[in-house]
């Protein structure tokens, strides 16, 4: 193993995979070393999302406002926010991640981070639709609180 600072999940998400690997290998039903290991591959990154969604799920240690702000600038790629914006957006982060937290996260991955529909809905364990719909409402959301 390689000498890395590693996040203190990372033995249990490990620990974890080997395990459902272990419980569920008489499910296998490939015939080849690739189908196998595209079976193992396919169990670790349910594990790693069941572990991202339980950390974004975890309101114990939110990401602040004055945290996000350096990355939402930095993500704009253009010049940095003026001081009325970026005090409009502090307001409005404020607004919904009291309001409706999971709007938040809905709104981060999908405009912040990148994420298309598709991919929220794996992540999620959601149909397409229903992440559409959900992003659509909490933008809705945000704007009426910012009205």
């Amino acid at each position: 193993m390689f000498n890395a600072i590693r996040p203190p999940a990372a033995d249990d998400v490990f620990q974890e995979t080997l395990k459902a690997i272990a419980t569920s290998l008489k499910k296998f039903e490939g015939g080849s070393d690739k189908e196998f290991w595209a079976w193992c591959y396919r169990i670790a990154r349910n594990r790693l999302n069941d572990q991202f969604r339980k950390q974004a799920t975890d309101r114990l240690q939110p990401m602040s406002p004055e945290e996000l702000l350096p990355h939402v600038e930095t993500a704009a790629q253009t010049s940095s926010l003026s001081p009325a914006d970026r005090h409009d957006l502090e307001y409005a982060l404020g607004l919904l991640t009291a309001a409706k937290p999971e709007c938040y996260d809905y709104l981060w991955q999908h405009f912040i981070v990148g994420l298309d529909y598709a991919e929220i809905a794996e992540e999620q364990n959601l149909n397409y639709n229903a992440v559409r719909m959900r992003i659509g409402r909490c933008l809705e959301t945000a704007q009426s609180l910012v009205a």
